[in-house]
């Protein structure tokens, strides 16, 4: 159910966040390392190809689950993170995978093209915000992506639509800043 997913989706990017504040990027998020323990909450796991700093071999992952800087070998960031939690949300809400190449060639290719099947066309009742979020996650440039996990969590329904557009470097709309005096 949407609602679920959300509250799973929250507390990845929770978790991510909290890697963060450790200077940790992932590398390799992906739905095989990210598990549910006994008392539903999310736990992501597997931090064996994770890295503080600069990262030296930046194609080391999951291809599926790489960031199209990543996948043409230029940089791995928190970015590429983000990205990679744009592709996990995806299959969240739509039990579909972004994207489905059958080489290594198609899926680069795929993700130069930008060009994302919205979760709308699969789940016509996916909410708006939800849709918004996963695609602004699947951003090809990085600087376009949201800025940490919290942004996408904020940008997700129930959450603080104030702080999402600022911390997406938006300016909210004087009818959104009202809306949020209200509360």
């Amino acid at each position: 159910p949407e609602d679920r997913a959300v509250e799973l989706a929250r507390q990845l990017a929770a978790g991510l966040a909290a890697s963060y504040e450790r200077g940790v990027v992932h590398r390799d998020l992906k739905p095989a390392n990210i598990m549910l323990d006994s008392a539903g909450k999310v736990r992501i796991m597997d931090f064996g190809l994770a890295a503080i700093g600069d990262v030296g071999d930046v194609r080391v992952g999951t291809p599926a689950y790489m960031a199209p800087e990543q996948l043409e070998g230029r940089e791995v960031t928190a970015k590429s993170d983000i990205y990679a939690l744009g592709l996990v949300l995806y299959e969240f809400f739509t039990g579909r995978r972004t994207f489905n190449a059958a080489t290594l060639n198609e899926l680069v290719e795929q993700h130069q093209s930008g060009e994302v099947t919205p979760p709308r066309t699969i789940v016509t009742t996916i909410d708006p915000a939800v849709e918004r979020a996963i695609l602004r996650c699947l951003e090809s440039d990085p600087q376009r992506r949201p800025s940490s996990p919290l942004a996408v969590a904020a940008a997700l329904p129930g959450g603080d639509p104030l702080a999402a557009a600022l911390a997406a470097g938006e300016t909210p709309s004087p009818a959104m800043v009202a809306a949020a005096g209200e509360g």
